[in-house]
């Protein structure tokens, strides 16, 4: 399944915060998003999950040296960018609840994205 992205999230803090280890899936709940086909702003609730990837990794701050999802894992508060490459890798810089900054790296996962717009 190919993944297109017509969302973004600058700006807007994670309402809730949920990561299922076992069945490789995260979900960030937000109260709003940014709609890039429309370009505009839209005040409504919505979710992203990010799900049944190959593999996941991860680094914290500037220290480039890669570690699984799980050293680095905590609750997510800002997405600070994403991005997602042609070859489906995707690759998402996050603040987390305790101020640290995290880059996780997924490759080839599942996106999807669900609110009232898109459901």
């Amino acid at each position: 399944m190919e993944n297109k992205i017509f969302y973004a999230f600058d700006d807007e803090r994670v309402s809730k915060f949920c990561y299922d280890l076992n069945s490789k899936k995260i979900e960030l709940h937000f109260e709003a998003y940014f709609d890039i086909l429309k370009n505009e702003s839209v005040e409504a609730p919505c979710v992203w999950t990010i799900e049944n990837w190959k593999e996941a990794k991860s680094a914290e701050g500037a220290n480039p040296k890669i570690y699984s999802i799980d050293k680095n894992m905590g609750i997510f508060n800002l997405i600070i960018y994403f991005k997602l490459t042609e070859s489906n890798e995707l690759e998402i810089f996050v603040e987390t609840i305790n101020d640290k900054y995290i880059t996780f790296f997924f490759k080839e996962p599942t996106l999807t994205f669900k609110s009232n717009e898109y459901p």
